[in-house]
């Protein structure tokens, strides 16, 4: 009897947890937090390991080994998006941030800084996880025209990810940090200000960019997402939220058109419209905002006033990241999942700003160096002032390309390793020798070296 009593009551327990998912009844919500719980603690990331970790190099014998294809016609210098505990050789407390290399690979100039320093412990009281400094990572970087750092920062094992925002002068002053939700890779523009891609949490949001279509959002919280731009001492001038721009638009199917309703924008870059560019867009101005938006496998113009949505370009890329804006107008970017006629699926690709028309420019080749470019997330491209070269940052595979744009063949490449045994020591386990490890590449951007002289000179 007393089996059968606890079989049955285990029945209904089954059938009123059943019905509750079903009909969305109580305790519906409480058994959604339950599961959403389970697959967040499912998620969660090795915490033995530096950030950026790709894995274990035994065989390496250097840190970021640069091979060589081709002779390089330019004498321009790069800036490397780094990390925490990245090249402690050249950075030993806390990793380099960022560097500027030749092309030999010899680093002319680093930032540092500790992060533990960075943030105070009462900003992080909206996040949940594992806040701390460890878990802090540098996801994007570019340089202003005073030759100040700007960093983006997102967190591993918190939630939300998108962490926030500093600046460093050239010699690695702090000048400000804020946690605001900045994520991915921010843009600076000839006058200083700061485009970055920004998030916030919504909880209250039922439907589908106000359509009368229900929001397929399992765990009842969803990203929203935007561009923010920040004046040079980083004074919020203005903030654009996509989904109050898709209202104002009439471009509802933007939000329809997506994988997963919890992430319906997931805005990833932004580049500003050049003459040339604004020119073969009609209805567009020069500063106006080029935004990729991953979720839709869009890209689209923003008006840099109200941020109406002026041009929509999507069809050929999916998944894209880091669009770009060449000196003749053309548009490029990191597409992740589009290419369908490289060896791996990721190619760098042009698009036409009138038609949409996309090119692949980088990899041709299954064969040649780069030939098998992958990486399913992330991925950064940069342009050189004349548009005749780019960098090709490969971030799942840890590779830096530079590619002849006319060619589209790579001219060399670095490797990102580094010595991650300075880490081991910060959790008591204590190496003997180098330990190597392929890291992520973030990013790389051209370096005129008269401006690094001006900056090295102040």
């Amino acid at each position: 009897m007393k089996i059968a009593f606890v079989a049955g009551l285990a029945f209904l327990c089954f059938v009123w947890g059943t019905s509750a998912v079903l009909l969305k009844v109580f305790p519906y919500r409480q058994i959604m937090h339950v599961k959403t719980g389970i697959e967040a603690w499912q998620k969660l990331e090795d915490n033995t390991l530096p950030q950026h970790v790709l894995s274990q190099l035994p065989e390496a014998t250097a840190p970021d080994p640069i091979t060589n294809f081709a002779p390089v016609p330019g004498d321009d210098l790069i800036l490397l998006t780094g990390g925490f505990y990245y090249r402690q050789d050249l950075c030993p407390d806390y990793g380099c941030m960022a560097m500027v290399i030749d092309r030999t690979g010899k680093a002319l100039h680093t930032w540092k800084f500790d992060p533990a320093a960075l943030f105070k412990p009462e900003e992080f009281k909206g996040f949940t996880g594992y806040p701390s400094p460890a878990n802090l990572n540098v996801q994007g970087t570019d340089i202003d025209p005073e030759g100040n750092l700007i960093v983006v920062f997102q967190g591993r094992n918190v939630y939300p990810y998108q962490v926030g925002i500093a600046k460093f002068s050239w010699d690695g002053t702090l000048l400000w940090a804020k946690v605001d939700n900045s994520h991915h890779w921010p843009t600076v523009g000839a006058d200083g200000r700061i485009y970055v891609p920004i998030a916030r949490i919504e909880t209250a949001q039922t439907n589908v960019a106000g359509t009368s279509e229900p929001l397929a959002c399992k765990d009842q919280a969803l990203f929203q997402e935007g561009v923010q731009i920040l004046a040079a001492d980083g004074t919020v001038e203005n903030r654009f939220w996509m989904e109050d721009l898709v209202k104002a638009s009439d471009m509802q199917g933007l939000a329809y058109s997506v994988r997963s309703d919890c992430d319906p924008y997931h805005v990833n870059g932004v580049a500003l419209l050049n003459a040339a560019a604004a020119a073969r867009m009609p209805g567009t101005r020069v500063g106006d905002l080029l935004v990729s938006l991953r979720s839709s496998s869009t890209l689209v113009v923003l008006d840099q006033t109200d941020g109406r949505i002026l041009k929509v370009l999507k069809g050929p890329i999916v998944a894209q990241h880091s669009p770009n804006v060449a000196p003749d107008g053309s548009i490029y970017a990191f597409d992740n999942l589009g290419g369908i006629d490289t060896a791996k699926g990721t190619r760098v690709v042009r698009l036409d700003p009138e038609s949409g028309h996309a090119t692949t420019v980088f990899p041709h080749d299954p064969a040649a160096p780069g030939g098998d470019l992958d990486s399913i997330a992330q991925g950064a491209v940069a342009l050189s002032a004349d548009g005749s070269r780019m960098l090709v940052a490969e971030t799942m595979g840890g590779r830096l390309f530079e590619v002849d744009m006319a060619s589209g063949k790579a001219l060399w490449q670095l490797q990102a390793v580094s010595d991650i045994s300075p880490f081991y020591a910060t959790i008591g386990e204590v190496k003997e020798g180098p330990t190597w490890a392929r890291m992520q590449t973030q990013g790389a951007r051209y370096l005129a070296r008269a401006d690094v002289a001006r900056w090295s000179d102040q």
